[in-house]
């Protein structure tokens, strides 16, 4: 199990990193790699108030929680303090997918779209465990390596 703790907007990403690409890119990176590290179950805690430097902050939850899609998670609150009214919310999955991604799908040459990285053309579809690892030659941002069930790839079809 791997649980990573603090997932809000202002702690994960950090909100120096809010104006620097290039670290906010790398914040998500050390993030998906944690995910990754997980041989089961990941849990993403965040709190809906916390203290934080002598006051009390409520935070919105971390933009790279949008990146992992709906149907791979449940949420569920982990524990309220009446007095405090401190709430966690854990997100979960299993990292075993629902429906094994086909690396027939995809193959080498085939062009495809990601909402973030914009349009590309794989390298190369390999299983790995329980799903494929692709990788993708994005027109804007380079090669990218990249989890087939958490990429949400769009295979582009050229008329």
């Amino acid at each position: 199990m791997v649980f990573i703790v603090g997932v809000e907007d202002g702690i994960l990403p950090h909100f120096k990193s809010f104006d620097d690409p290039e670290q906010l890119e790398e914040e998500r990176r050390l993030c998906y790699v944690g995910i990754t590290r997980a041989k089961q179950r990941v849990y993403l805690v965040r709190a809906f108030r916390r203290s934080l430097m002598g006051s009390t902050v409520v935070n919105k939850p971390s933009r790279f929680l949008d990146d992992i899609p709906q149907h791979l998670t449940s949420t569920g609150g982990l524990w309220q303090g009446e007095e405090s009214q401190v709430a966690t919310t854990i997100y979960s999955w299993n990292r075993a997918p629902t429906h094994s991604p086909a690396t027939s799908e995809l193959k080498a040459g085939d062009h495809v779209h990601h909402a973030q990285f914009g349009d590309g053309i794989v390298v190369s579809c390999q299983p790995v465990k329980d799903d494929s690892e692709v990788v993708v030659v994005f027109d804007e941002v380079g090669i990218k390596k990249l989890s087939l069930s958490f990429a949400k790839l769009e295979k582009v079809i050229n008329l």
